[in-house]
């Protein structure tokens, strides 16, 4: 298994340079087409309609224009940063509500890479929660300052048995199969204990049948978060990337994370891949 398309969102700042660095040496590693993204949101500011009068119209056009200028210099850092590795690569770029653009983008690709705390989404790039939730794909989530490359690492896989962490498990395993040591970490009550074991040896066979050595790793829960603990012991064993389950729940008309899920997105140095 492998990723053929990858998808990057590029928008303003230090920390999407990085993230579109991190693109390219990944397709470059999986030899796959990269499809950069950038959506500019026209939505100006709240204002009284009643006292903007023939204003607002002006004002409309003027904030739309002001985000497809944004689009196009995203374009232009996306096309020169992919040409210097020479690689394959497509464009996707709009004005509109970037969540939903970025989800519906990508049923062209295998894994969507996104900022984790962007403090310009869900506005004016995409939001990692609504996108985590639409998309169907694995999403990998990259810190504003990345630790270590999830690349050649170890990595740790947080499991909690059910659909959310098979996915993402899954949607990990070309990246598990480039990492330097794998472990199945599960965070589990008492009587959770007495089932642990076997599901975890199940896992470990299935990742055996796909070439990946992975070593099975039960902590028994205590009064510290999930999130901290499976991040205390990814970061103990210098891992580079930490897979684990998306869970999230709808409010309103937008997507609420799981606590270990926004912990884990909101402390962690390390890439997240996360899938719902």
């Amino acid at each position: 298994m492998t990723y053929a398309s990858l998808l990057v969102a590029i928008d303003d700042g230090a920390e999407s340079d990085s993230r579109l660095e991190l693109a390219c040496d990944l397709a470059t590693a999986f030899d796959a087409l990269l499809i950069g993204l950038s959506v500019g949101s026209s939505a100006p500011p709240l204002y009284d309609p009643m006292a903007g009068g023939g204003m607002v119209g002006e004002l409309v056009g003027l904030y739309r224009d002001m985000a497809t200028a944004d689009v196009e210099r995203a374009r232009v850092r996306f096309a020169g940063a992919a040409a210097a590795r020479a690689l394959e690569t497509e464009w996707r770029g709009g004005v509109g509500d970037p969540s939903g653009f970025c989800a519906r983008a990508a049923r062209a690709s295998d894994l969507v890479i996104l900022g984790g705390r962007n403090p310009r989404a869900p506005d004016q790039a995409p939001g990692v929660a609504d996108v985590l939730m639409d998309c169907g794909r694995p999403v990998l989530v990259t810190p504003p300052a990345r630790l270590r490359s999830p690349l050649g690492h170890p990595a740790l896989v947080a499991w909690k048995d059910g659909r959310e962490a098979r996915r993402a498990l899954a949607g990990a395993l070309p990246l598990l199969r480039r990492a330097s040591a794998v472990t199945l970490f599960s965070v589990c009550s008492p009587a959770e204990n007495a089932t642990a074991d076997g599901e975890l040896a199940e896992v470990v066979r299935y990742l055996a049948r796909h070439q990946i050595a992975a070593e099975p790793l039960i902590a028994l829960a205590d009064q510290r978060p999930a999130g901290r603990r499976i991040l205390d012991e990814a970061l103990a064993r210098d891992a580079g990337l930490i897979v684990a389950g998306g869970y999230g729940h709808a409010r309103l008309r937008e997507w609420a994370l799981g606590g270990v899920t926004r912990d884990l997105i909101a402390d962690s140095p390390l890439c997240l891949v996360l899938a719902h």
